[in-house]
């Protein structure tokens, strides 16, 4: 069983916990003390340090501050998450959401990084929306729909594959130690240009600012995900094998875009239309509930793409959302 899937087992720990912290976060909203701007990232290392007994580092890109966690252990043989880690997490991410909550610095995003220290390469990162939190609060949204709106992924650092890719190339090519790092730095290390591109490795932040959209895209991909595991009917018709969410702006157009590959279950009697429609009809439907509430509006479409039988539909902001509230069907879509 992959790491990915048991990370997903392993949220139930992260949730619990967070939501455990709701109430003494409320008696926080509204108090005089603030975290300052300039002091923001010390605060933090002060907190984690003085309160939880954690060393953590702190940066900031944009509106989006992430901290680094290292652990002696945090997954089991079975890769879960330990006890002990997830404790320590969920400290991180409750100080995260204070300091973001009493601050004056302009913060729409933060991340936690953690990882083994014995096995740097395998990370869990998780994002939150500092207004969902405060939705959360206001009673604006159920405790259930923000769980959903937490993104948490346990993967291998993107920076450590592709460094071991290129360390393996220096050596083919019996390249000069003296020069391998110069090389690595000027061609090898760069910023991220996408969520699954974030992490920490060897010292150094690989982190960028967060946009609200490419967070939903994201966020979209993995609540399909979770219907094709927790729907019956889908779980029972189909292997998932991918899904995967962008936004991107191309031909003068803002789409988000979504590629999901799912295999038909044996025994399965539809066709492979009926089949391209199920799925075309479980991610709009996600994404009309998403970018509804979100209060989303800066797109001018949503294309969504069966790779298994090449076909695609794109649906545009006024069909989505009466496809939302089932004025529309899915064969008027387009007509």
């Amino acid at each position: 069983m992959s790491p990915r899937h048991k990370a997903t087992r392993s949220q139930v720990k992260i949730f619990i916990s967070l939501v455990s912290c709701v109430l003494y976060l409320v008696s926080l909203i509204g108090c005089t003390s603030t975290y300052p701007q300039d002091k923001i990232k010390e605060s933090i290392v002060k907190i984690c340090k003085e309160e939880y007994k954690s060393d953590v580092k702190v940066e900031t890109a944009g509106r989006t501050m992430v901290i680094y966690l290292p652990l002696s252990d945090l997954m089991d043989f079975s890769f879960a998450l330990t006890k002990t880690a997830s404790a320590k997490i969920n400290d991180v991410i409750f100080t995260a959401a204070r300091v973001a909550l009493s601050t004056d610095a302009k913060i729409d995003f933060y991340c936690v990084i953690a990882h083994d220290v014995k096995m740097p390469e395998l990370q869990i990162i998780i994002i939150k929306n500092v207004e969902d939190v405060k939705r959360l609060f206001a009673n604006d949204i159920s405790r259930g729909e923000y769980m959903k709106r937490m993104l948490i992924d346990l993967r291998w650092s993107s920076q450590a594959k592709k460094e071991q890719v290129v360390k393996e190339v220096f050596s083919k090519m019996s390249l000069d130690p003296k020069w391998q790092d110069q090389v690595m730095a000027d061609f090898f290390r760069s910023e991220p240009t996408s969520l699954g591109d974030i992490g920490y490795w060897e010292n150094k932040f690989y982190i960028k600012d967060i946009t609200l959209a490419e967070f939903i895209a994201e966020q979209i991909a993995n609540r399909v995900k979770l219907a094709f595991r927790e729907d019956k009917s889908l779980e029972e018709s189909f292997l998932l094998k991918s899904a995967k969410g962008v936004y991107v702006s191309q031909r003068g157009k803002r789409l988000f875009r979504f590629e999901v590959l799912a295999e038909r279950s044996a025994g399965g009697a539809a066709s492979a239309i009926e089949d391209s429609d199920k799925i075309f009809e479980t991610v709009l439907s996600i994404a009309a509930h998403v970018i509804h509430g979100y209060h989303f509006k800066d797109y001018d479409g949503v294309e969504v793409f069966d790779q298994k039988e090449g076909r695609s539909i794109e649906v545009d902001p006024v069909e989505l959302e009466a496809f939302r509230t089932k004025k529309l069907k899915l064969s008027e879509i387009g007509v």
